[in-house]
């Protein structure tokens, strides 16, 4: 189930934005990563895609010193620039949810997922129709497994629908709009991720619901929900989508949250 809550004002918003193209230095380039086994090293073209902060499914997945290594570099700058937002999320989950939430300091903080040209730039009129085509695959979040080595510090910790969840907060959305897919099939959720979509969707029995995004609006779902970034519509050339993102993981009654 898909749950909503408004979080950030528009000048919440604005001022995210300013500071996240402060900060376009630090962006990581993710439109190269391999992220089926049948690519190869040659070059993939994507549409941009980058990335404030490290992230499990493309970081911690490829290599643990990866993650570490962007983790280390970027936490401190994170923590130092959007302090303000993650006081402002913890505190609206820990409403949501009933329980303590914190950032977890050991992990990778939540950071921003960003399609978009750079300062100052535009989309190249090549990556237009790339953006109105499914980029996201359909899976389930389990980045959870990435990190059992930490989770094993605690002493109650489960991975089961109730102790995991994932979080969005659009923060720019492109002029048609943005939102989510979901679906309401039980699957493995390991095989069924590191497959192709084409491979997927025939296996697929429920039909899937859109969920739209709304600027500055949270939306989240517990445990291991089937889903997917959906398509741009009538993408234009100085079009953005950011959007914050995390999850979090329950230990010991409190959620911790990462990403």
């Amino acid at each position: 189930m898909i749950n909503r809550v408004k979080i950030f004002s528009e000048e919440d918003c604005n001022r995210l934005k300013k500071t996240i193209y402060d900060l376009d230095k630090l962006w990581i380039n993710r439109s190269q990563e391999r992220r089926f086994s049948f690519e190869t090293e040659t070059k993939i073209s994507r549409a941009p895609f980058w990335t404030l902060g490290a992230v499990s499914y493309l970081d911690s997945v490829a290599s643990p010193a990866r993650y570490n290594k962007h983790k280390q570099a970027l936490n401190p700058v994170l923590i130092k620039k959007f302090g303000w937002i993650y006081d402002i999320i913890c505190k609206t989950l820990e409403s949501e949810l009933q329980n303590p939430v914190v950032i977890d300091k050991f992990l990778a903080y939540p950071g921003f997922h960003i399609f978009s040209a750079k300062t100052g730039d535009l989309i190249e009129p090549e990556y237009i129709k790339m953006f109105e085509e499914p980029l996201g695959s359909v899976h389930v979040d389990i980045q959870y497994e990435e990190h059992h080595e930490h989770w094993n510090k605690f002493n109650n910790v489960g991975f089961t629908d109730t102790d995991t969840m994932s979080f969005t907060i659009p923060i720019d959305l492109p002029s048609g709009g943005g939102g989510l897919y979901t679906w309401e099939d039980d699957v493995n959720a390991v095989s069924f991720n590191y497959n192709t979509n084409e491979n997927k969707l025939g296996k697929l029995k429920s039909v899937s619901t859109s969920h739209p995004y709304h600027v500055g609006e949270m939306i989240y779902f517990m445990g291991h929900l089937l889903h997917q970034m959906m398509p741009g519509v009538n993408i234009q050339r100085d079009d953005k989508r950011i959007t914050v993102q995390g999850h979090g993981q329950k230990c010991d009654g409190v959620w911790r949250l990462y990403w």
